[in-house]
């Protein structure tokens, strides 16, 4: 009999195959540019914050390196893994979500439905609104210390946000703003 944790690991390679690489995503950037809404598998080194007023809501923040550029992640959605005794969100992260159309983009990701999918790409179509959530993420990613989880994610993109823009000490070449699919150990 097969474990749990193998079935999941059999799913994880299953949808791999049905989605590309982040690397095959963002091959030719940026001269070729992805459509948007599309998924996409990669390795990253993430940090969670969790402590939105939505407690389905939780923040991944992170970066993977690709041989021709290096990707930032601001990964929002509902999530199983949201541990209590989080602090509130800092001061900074609160400040950054006074954008009306951020804090709606935001509820439609948490919901996790393909109405709420359909109603989040929408809503990240504004530019500004992505430029927000991507300032968001950079924002959060400041406030973490130690050391990021080394996971392997898959996630639905709704919009990227060409940078260079910092998380943490690095400097990204976009960043790109979804749900996650999955999270599992690299």
């Amino acid at each position: 009999m097969t474990s749990t944790r193998d079935d999941h690991k059999a799913a994880i390679e299953a949808a791999k195959q049905r989605i590309p690489s982040l690397e095959q995503l963002f091959l030719g950037w940026p001269t070729t540019r992805p459509q948007m809404p599309n998924a996409a598998h990669a390795e990253a080194e993430l940090y969670e914050t969790s402590g939105f007023d939505d407690p389905r809501l939780v923040l991944y923040t992170g970066i993977s390196r690709l041989p021709h550029l290096t990707v930032g992640w601001a990964l929002f959605g509902s999530t199983r893994n949201v541990h209590p005794g989080h602090p509130s969100l800092p001061h900074a992260l609160r400040e950054a979500l006074t954008d009306p159309d951020a804090a709606r983009a935001l509820q439609f990701m948490a919901a996790d439905h393909q109405e709420t999918d359909e109603a989040a790409t929408e809503t990240l179509s504004d530019p500004r609104t992505v430029r927000t959530l991507a300032g968001l993420a950079s924002t959060a990613h400041l406030d973490h210390q130690g050391q990021p989880l080394r996971v392997d994610v898959g996630t639905q993109i709704y919009a990227y946000h060409p940078g260079p823009l910092r998380l943490g000490s690095t400097t990204t070449d976009l960043v790109c703003i979804g749900s996650p699919i999955w999270i599992a150990g690299a």
